[in-house]
């Protein structure tokens, strides 16, 4: 059973998805509230304003972006005389001027929606990513994450445990 299962079945067909002129902190908010249903959601999708896919921006991408503008500030790493709360609210408006353009995945690992469950954790493995988009043509489907893999092949592996 569990080697028939493919990218489509395991997919997750709600994701979310920013413009790619969107801000960082858009970015981010995007991401918190993906993160209020799924736990695990580690990528945004940015679409182009005709809505095919200019690349993604997963939560590493993001970390880095953050960490340039919180420790833009040399007076941060010296610890002498810092108000932090006045250079969290500094880089917080950073975070708000911020275009996704340099943190932006060109490339990110896609899968078309008939690829077997084999497929699917060979792109894993490749690509060093937890996460892959299903894609359709121009268009993606939904994303696939290792978790929905591990849950898919656990649930047949526990029954035969038993």
């Amino acid at each position: 059973m569990m080697l028939r299962k493919r990218a489509w079945d395991m997919m997750r067909d709600e994701f979310p998805t920013v413009q790619e002129d969107a801000s960082l902190a858009e970015t981010i908010r995007v991401m918190r509230e993906a993160m209020v249903e799924a736990p695990d959601s580690q990528v945004v999708v940015v679409l182009n304003k005709s809505g095919k896919l200019a690349g993604t921006i997963n939560l590493w991408k993001l970390f880095k972006a953050v960490k340039k503008s919180v420790l833009k500030d040399e007076n941060l790493l010296s610890n002498a005389g810092v108000d932090w709360d006045q250079q969290f609210a500094n880089a917080c408006l950073i975070c708000t001027q911020m275009r996704l353009e340099d943190s932006l995945m060109k490339n990110p690992p896609i899968l078309k929606p008939n690829d077997p469950i084999l497929v699917v954790l060979d792109i894993f493995l490749k690509s060093r990513r937890d996460w892959a988009l299903v894609m359709e043509g121009e268009k993606v489907m939904g994303v696939v994450y290792v978790t929905d893999v591990y849950r898919e092949m656990t649930r047949d592996m526990v029954q035969i445990f038993k």
